[in-house]
């Protein structure tokens, strides 16, 4: 099964002047050979919150964490290492990206959807960005081409799923 990185912010709420982000972040393996919708779901359900209890100073977020500690010199010397094994580490980045509350406008038109785009790693073949606006969620897929040349047929899959997850769960 494929594993997923799962990014989660380490800032806190209200800050006065955040600076940077703070990330962590879960690996799972994604149940994607299991067939009944809700089993999917309660078995992704339950590794986030293992990951939860467990908190950022265990598994792949100790890195991160372990990266606040590191020099910049080190950082600029061993960050294309780190790089090229976080392929070893992770098949896909899955990941939310947080949007204001409130409708936002470009060149003074209401937008009616925003899409997230979420960095595809060097060496990775996908990445998956979710987001809630206005009241709708939206994802985004990053894929390269060649690993992943079906990514259209990946899209459908997933609206698919989504759909199934809603007629199959309470409200």
């Amino acid at each position: 099964a494929p594993r997923a990185l799962i990014p989660v912010s380490r800032r806190r709420p209200r800050t006065a002047h955040p600076q940077g982000n703070r990330l962590s972040g879960y690996l799972m393996r994604l149940p994607v050979g299991e067939r009944d919708p809700l089993a999917r779901l309660t078995t992704v359900r339950d590794a986030m919150d293992r990951n939860k209890d467990a908190g950022p100073h265990r598994g792949a977020g100790a890195v991160a964490l372990l990266a606040d500690h590191v020099p910049a010199l080190g950082h600029r010397l061993g960050g294309p290492f780190v790089g090229q094994a976080a392929r070893l580490w992770f098949d896909v980045l899955v990941t939310s990206v947080p949007l204001p509350g409130f409708g936002l406008k470009l060149g003074g038109n209401q937008l009616g959807a925003v899409f997230p785009l979420a960095p595809l790693a060097p060496g990775h073949s996908l990445a998956v960005a979710v987001s809630t606006y206005r009241g709708r969620v939206h994802y985004g897929l990053v894929a390269d081409g060649a690993a992943v040349p079906d990514l259209d047929r990946l899209a459908l899959a997933l609206s698919e799923e989504v759909e199934t997850l809603l007629t199959v769960c309470d409200p």
